[in-house]
This record gives C-alpha cells, structure tokens and sequence, in this order.
C-alpha cells in the first residue's frame, strides 16, 4: 500500500478533532459553575473547527497535486509516534479561564513538536527538503505556529 501526504494530514486531522472533544469534555466540565470558562472553551472549540477545516481542505486542494509516496517504513515510523501522541491527549484539570489558556498553548507547542519531529523522519536524504512532502509539512507546521500564537497572546504572564 501506498500512503500519500493527504494520508499524514488525516492523521493530523484526527489529532485535531481528538482535541476538539477535549474542548466539548471541558465546557462540560463547566456548564454549572462560572460560565467565563465555558463560554471560551466554546469560543475556543469552533477555532478549533475552523483549523480542522483549514486541514480538510488543504487535504482536498493536495489530493490529486501530490502524487509522492511516502515510504512505507518512514511512515511506520511516523504513525507510532503520532499515536503514541494521540494516546496522551487527556482532559485537563482546569479551575479557570488562565489554566484553559495556558493548557492550550502547552498543547500547540507540542503539537508543533510533534509535526517537527515528523517532518524530520520523513526525510531520507537531505535532498529532500526539495520535496512537496517536506514543503507541506512546512506549511502545516507554519499553520499551527500562527495558532499557537494566537492563543500565546491570551497568556497573562505573572511577575
């Protein structure tokens, strides 16, 4: 079987939507107590749709454009870790709205760590930092920097 760039950025999909339901778990979490921190997990949950949507048609727009393989043991590789990634994903203990935040850009950073990491295993050669693959995994990771630091901004920084 042969597996594609659309294949990597389902996978990356699928970690966005697991952290969607983390969100949802959260306002659940708040539904009776003070409503700040609901209403923006709620707020924070349809950007999250929005980046999941990013990601689906960037999926689409590359599906017939790219038609480099990824080798099958490369991509092996990068679907364990990306599990492994995915199997740590849990609901956070949050009291308030600054604990929301912060566990947000926590989770940003290591998702961009994580999309470095893959970058890095996919490459064989160091020609290949010349391919789509490794140009789209530039792109994706350059999406989610934007969307780490968007939510950076939020962070109330103690002195």
């Amino acid at each position: 079987m042969n597996y594609m760039i659309s294949d990597l950025i389902q996978k990356i999909i699928d970690i966005e939507r697991d952290i969607l339901k983390i969100y949802k778990e959260i306002q659940c979490m708040f539904e009776n107590k003070p409503k700040v921190v609901g209403i923006i997990a709620r707020a924070i949950e349809k950007e999250e749709q929005a980046h999941i949507g990013y990601y689906e048609r960037l999926k689409e727009e590359l599906q017939g454009d790219l038609n480099e393989v990824i080798d099958f043991y490369l991509y092996d590789k990068v679907s364990k870790l990306i599990y492994e990634f995915r199997s740590h994903l849990l609901v956070p203990k949050i009291d308030n709205v600054q604990d929301l935040i912060e566990y947000i850009v926590e989770l940003k950073k290591n998702i961009i760590s994580l999309l470095i990491d893959v970058q890095g295993r996919l490459l064989e050669k160091l020609d290949d930092i010349n391919n789509n693959i490794y140009k789209v995994m530039s792109r994706i990771i350059k999406e989610e920097e934007k969307h780490e630091k968007m939510f950076e901004q939020l962070v109330v920084h103690k002195k």
